[in-house]
């Protein structure tokens, strides 16, 4: 625009100096005319800039209130076009981090929600600024509890757990739930800053069902052990055995037939105690297929009577029916052996529950003493056993079958007297 300017002067000072002298009035007026042409360019380029400059100042407000939808039409425009095609540029990028950042929020979001982990979040003013759904069902029954003061929030709680929970670093403590059955819970307490302000993170998991399953390996290793020391032991004493019945046959002696006869019973017993046991450490994984538990209930009935106090339900379980034969075989075993010999009734009943959103519960009663705190606690354990030629493997053998089902073998004394024993097998 300056440059034309430039020139319109320089030919009107060129014109003004051949043609003065002729024509003075035509000069004036070519002189007029090309001042207000260049008035009028100059004025339409500065409305121009003004709509740019509007344009441009829209956008970056635009950018500061996190609208990056934004963009600036292209003309032809000499000046302002390279501005405006980096505007576009830096605000499509914009747009495109947005919208990552938020796939990778809601991402996140989902992972925590469905994390059985209990995550929260609390600020310097404690107060709770975040709380997965682990964790307002943990504290809240399922309610939200953002904006709770934490103290609000340990109202409610075990006092032991809100001692376990204002540790600081790493911890590892137990619990009894409502059940009375104790949870191990793994605590990890940090520091977190955000936006310049110091929060403290809580993540908090049950690790019960993974101490039980390292319980179990621990205690197949050891069996695996004493299994191979006892049977490196028990051949040859075997063989010997046996030449020693031999040669007390040829010499005519009962009495050492006696004795060889009685060691022979006893490494005979030997022998299957660890067979036994050899059937709990090397126990197959599950082949499921769906359960015909009418047909399987008629067939255990014969071996030990019970009393069925609920309809089959027709539902879809997915189990290894011989191993859940096995299990059911074991339990009713147990609640027959559980009287006494002056006992006149036996009733032992079992009753099945469907949960429609979890899977199905298989309890077991009866109406003998019940289980000493001590005996409940332990019952699972191998190797433990009230009974007095126990062995100790028939309960650990049942809850290696459930837990290979992901299920759950669980005990209570009855209010009025009994053991129940429930079963959980999952859908899924």
């Amino acid at each position: 625009m300056l440059l034309l300017a430039f020139m319109g002067q320089v030919m009107f000072s060129v014109a003004a100096y051949l043609f003065v002298a002729q024509s003075p009035w035509w000069i004036l007026s070519a002189g007029i005319c090309l001042n207000g042409l260049i008035g009028y360019l100059f004025y339409q380029r500065a409305q121009q800039r003004k709509i740019d400059d509007r344009s441009l100042e829209q956008g970056l407000l635009s950018l500061m209130d996190s609208d990056f939808s934004v963009s600036i039409p292209i003309d032809n425009s000499k000046n302002r076009h390279a501005v405006f095609e980096l505007f576009n540029l830096c605000a499509d990028k914009l747009r495109k981090e947005r919208q990552h950042l938020y796939q990778r929020e809601m991402l996140l979001d989902k992972v925590l929600n469905t994390s059985p982990v209990v995550t929260f979040l609390v600020d310097a003013n404690q107060k709770v600024i975040f709380a997965n759904r682990a964790a307002e069902l943990m504290f809240n029954h399922g309610d939200s509890i953002l904006g709770y003061h934490w103290s609000d929030v340990c109202v409610n709680l075990n006092p032991d757990f809100v001692q376990a929970l204002n540790q600081n670093g790493e911890s590892i403590f137990t619990l009894k739930n409502a059940q009375g059955e104790e949870q191990a819970w793994h605590l990890a307490k940090s520091g977190v800053r955000i936006h310049q302000a110091n929060n403290t993170l809580y993540l908090l998991k049950s690790i019960t069902s993974e101490l039980s399953r390292q319980e179990v390996q621990t205690w197949k290793k050891v069996i695996r052990v004493i299994s191979h020391e006892l049977n490196n032991s028990i051949a040859p004493i075997s063989s010997m055995c046996h030449s020693g019945q031999l040669l007390a046959q040829n010499l005519d002696e009962p009495r050492l037939d006696r004795v060889f006869s009685s060691i022979s019973r006893r490494i005979g017993h030997l022998n299957e105690f660890i067979k036994g046991y050899g059937a709990l450490s090397k126990l197959k994984m599950p082949d499921k297929h769906p359960v015909d538990w009418k047909t399987l209930l008629e067939q255990i009935g014969t071996l030990y009577k019970f009393t069925l106090v609920t309809n089959i339900p027709n539902v879809l379980v997915n189990a290894d029916e011989h191993q859940i034969e096995q299990v059911l075989i074991n339990i009713l075993k147990n609640a027959h052996e559980a009287y006494s010999e002056q006992s006149t009734e036996k009733v032992v009943s079992l009753s099945i529950q469907v949960d429609d959103q979890t899977g199905l519960y298989i309890e077991i009663s009866d109406n003998g003493p019940g289980m000493a705190p001590e005996v409940l606690e332990n019952a699972l354990l191998p190797f433990y056993s009230t009974k007095h030629a126990g062995t100790g493997l028939g309960l650990a053998l049942c809850r290696e079958i459930i837990d290979a089902h992901h299920g759950k073998l669980s005990f209570r004394n009855r209010k009025y007297g009994g053991l129940a024993v429930t079963i959980f097998l999952p859908f899924s």
